[in-house]
């Protein structure tokens, strides 16, 4: 038996060991999902012109693609070299309120994130840009 067996934490519905603690954490399937949506909102609040918007999901998107590299550490090197090289553009483009430069950042974000697809195996998950915004929120741009 593994000394994480022997601890005991409870998540206020039952206890459980450490290990299946560990286990029930999601997997790089359903990270991904929360991570698409986020990005969708990106997409749409900065085509939009709605860059405070954008800011916050271009944040948001940070922290969890940076918790998926925790949370699956082969991914880990790679999800870094995303962030600072594929990613990076976008970010300086919502942070300069740049269309131009943002519709750009977001092509070669495409063309990258279906890079690291193929590069781990899963080329057959094509990323593609939303053709919709999400319809629970209102992403158009509003007075500061």
């Amino acid at each position: 038996m593994d000394s994480a067996d022997e601890i005991v934490v409870h998540n206020g519905k039952r206890a459980m060991s450490l290990n299946e603690l560990a286990r029930s954490q999601p997997g790089m399937d359903r990270l991904m999902a929360e991570i698409a949506e986020r990005a969708r909102r990106l997409y749409w609040a900065g085509t939009l012109g709605n860059w405070p918007a954008a800011g916050y999901f271009c944040r948001t998107l940070t922290k969890q693609l940076r918790a998926s590299a925790f949370s699956r550490p082969k991914y880990a090197e790679a999800m870094e070299e995303f962030l600072e090289t594929d990613y990076a553009p976008l970010r300086d483009a919502v942070a300069a309120r740049d269309a131009e430069a943002f519709a750009r950042a977001w092509e070669h974000l495409v063309a990258r994130v279906n890079h690291w697809h193929e590069h781990f195996g899963k080329g057959y998950l094509v990323y593609r840009t939303p053709d919709t915004p999400p319809p629970d929120l209102d992403l158009s741009p509003r007075a500061d």
